[in-house]
């Protein structure tokens, strides 16, 4: 739903591209999903989202009749639940009570930052404050909360997105999104950039930031369930610049689990012999094309003494 409800548009944001659909009335996008969800198999489990826009800022006949109509098919088992995203500006008390009423199930803010200059830098309009106030009404109104975080905006550092992800651990939502800011033609960044004014996170830099961040989500227990944008149709070809990678989530899941186990090495203070680990890991292990078994070969790991095992854990002999 690019641009649905959307009030002003960030300095980023180019929906069109990034959802790779063009705009569309509301009520071509009920028709739409309501053919989608007819023609669905029973028991297709479709979990409904509506993304691209400012859901809760659109008309509330709107957002209940959207929310209803999805909800009206989990009977037959083709429907697991409904989300959206919104902005923490946006966000009512009252009106999420109601919309949960009806089947609502989650709610994703596009936080983006804490910092309140980058949140001004980027003219999202809201602060910190606003933030904190919207992740607590979602949770106390009893929805999961979802929180979108976008390092690399302009004026931040990698301290600054620490600390983003320190005080999202402290929220706790159900899941966390990482989209590292792009530049798309047709956005005020794009204009930025161009001028020498704004310079976006290189793809090393990225990664290893993200990793970082990623340990300490997992540490605290909140899934990830997206790293990077989704390469859409066309999104590559309206790129400018930017840390794209289509393997970003792997990348960044491969540094995360590199710190960990050197971590866990340095804190055995000792040689070892051999690292077990869990075979789902062979993947991040040694990194996106073997990327990390230079490093790995630097501290004494090779594919000889590397096991993988059906066990859930890791040991080091």
């Amino acid at each position: 739903m690019p641009f649905a409800g959307c009030r002003t548009r960030c300095v980023y944001c180019s929906q069109t591209i990034q959802t790779g659909t063009a705009e569309a009335q509301l009520k071509n996008i009920y028709n739409f999903l309501q053919q989608i969800l007819e023609n669905a198999e029973d028991d297709a489990a479709f979990e409904v989202a509506f993304y691209g826009g400012t859901f809760t800022a659109l008309p509330f006949e709107w957002q209940k009749r959207l929310v209803s109509l999805a909800a009206h098919f989990k009977e037959s088992g083709k429907v697991s639940g409904v989300r959206c995203s919104t902005r923490p500006d946006a966000v009512d008390r009252e009106q999420l009570l109601l919309l949960k009423d009806l089947g609502l199930r989650t709610v994703e803010l596009g936080v983006q930052s804490y910092n309140n200059t980058v949140l001004a830098n980027s003219k999202r309009g809201y602060t910190e404050d606003v933030i904190v106030s919207a992740c607590n009404t979602v949770i106390k109104c009893s929805l999961d909360l979802g929180v979108q975080l976008l390092p690399g905006l302009p004026g931040m550092d990698s301290k600054i997105f620490q600390d983003d992800i320190r005080k999202t651990c402290s929220i706790a939502p159900a899941v966390v999104r990482l989209y590292p800011c792009l530049v798309f033609e047709d956005t005020v960044l794009a204009r930025w950039f161009a001028r020498g004014e704004y310079a976006p996170w290189a793809l090393d830099e990225t990664v290893g930031a993200l990793g970082v961040g990623l340990l300490d989500l997992w540490r605290h227990g909140i899934r990830v369930i997206r790293i990077g944008v989704a390469q859409e149709d066309g999104l590559t070809d309206s790129l400018v610049a930017g840390p794209f990678h289509p393997a970003m989530g792997n990348m960044v899941r491969s540094e995360a689990l590199r710190c960990l186990i050197v971590e866990k090495m340095q804190m055995l203070n000792k040689p070892f012999s051999r690292l077990f680990f869990p075979k789902r890991y062979q993947g991040e292990l040694w990194g996106y094309k073997g990327a990390h078994k230079a490093f790995w070969k630097s501290q004494g790991l090779t594919p000889e003494n590397a096991l993988g095992w059906n066990l859930p854990v890791f040991q080091m002999d």
